[in-house]
């Protein structure tokens, strides 16, 4: 009488339809009744568990968040500016009412967004002065050096594309696309404070990856733009690295599926500080222990 209730459960049946939505994934049955788990990575997530599982883990379950800082600030504002300068081009009467698009209201649209969105920064490495300067320099250097190459056929394109069912898991890759030009081409746009490393970027980079599977193209261009100046960095991927990165995807539900905590932290990198980490910022991991300012 009664028995033991988990008798015959396995282990992906045992993970709680809980714990499962605040890990964004859904809990459904298929037709010959066995569970259906259905699991979602965003391209910008799976970067973070790379660094640091923990990180990922705490900010999945919304424990941590990053804190506004005057480099978010800079990149959105100049991110913003492009997106409407985009939309103008591929759909101006929705934009632009009175006047038609022009470097001067791309500028425009960009002091706007600092001006709005300063009081929410928390951390400023830079001045207000230095950011609009650094913000415009960017936004011109785009209109006159990048945008006249272009033509999109996509803006701030949202995907959710299948990596397959194993297990019972079907694991979904989302994520959001900045532009997609008419070439096929998928461009991101980063307001980093250097230049990056190509070699680096062709070699490592995930974003490129998630992209040019969920769209289905091999070209993905990075367009940096660092105090007015462009760097242009392209990258091709096959399908044997979108086959490499759909095993690197499922590499990472064994740890989501354990229902552990904590999950392995990762010390090794310019990430784990007070500076860069919201989880050591928050007072937990190293920052339990060694405090805000240990060095």
């Amino acid at each position: 009488m009664g028995g033991d209730p988990l008798k015959g459960v396995t282990p992906i049946q045992f993970v709680g339809a809980q714990f499962l939505s605040l890990l964004g994934t859904h809990l459904g049955t298929k037709g010959d009744g066995r569970h259906m788990i259905e699991i979602k990575l965003r391209q910008s997530w799976i970067n973070t568990f790379l660094r640091c599982p923990e990180q990922a883990r705490q900010e999945r379950f919304k424990l941590v968040k990053q804190k506004e800082t005057s480099d978010l600030l800079r990149g959105n504002a100049v991110h913003h500016a492009i997106e409407m300068y985009g939309n103008g081009m591929f759909n101006p009467q929705q934009v632009v009412a009175t006047e038609p698009i022009s470097l001067e209201w791309m500028l425009d649209i960009g002091e706007t967004y600092l001006a709005d969105n300063a009081p929410k920064v928390e951390v400023w490495r830079h001045s207000y002065e230095k950011t609009v300067d650094t913000v415009l320099n960017n936004i011109e250097a785009w209109h006159n050096e990048v945008m006249p190459t272009l033509t999109p056929v996509a803006i701030e394109k949202s995907f959710e594309v299948s990596l397959g069912v194993r297990d019972n898991v079907n694991l979904i890759l989302t994520g959001t696309a900045d532009w997609i030009d008419e070439s096929g081409a998928i461009w991101d746009w980063k307001n980093p404070s250097r230049k990056y490393e190509p070699w680096e970027k062709k070699r490592w980079d995930i974003q490129s990856h998630a992209y040019c599977l969920a769209f289905d193209s091999p070209q993905f261009v990075l367009c940096v733009l660092v105090n007015g100046e462009v760097q242009i960095i392209e990258i091709e991927r096959t399908d044997n690295d979108r086959m490499a990165f759909t095993d690197l995807c499922w590499s990472i539900v064994p740890t989501i599926m354990a229902n552990q905590v904590p999950w392995p932290m990762n010390w090794g990198g310019w990430h784990c500080s007070p500076k860069w980490c919201p989880v050591w910022q928050a007072g937990e991991c190293r920052g339990k222990h060694l405090g805000e300012n240990p060095w």
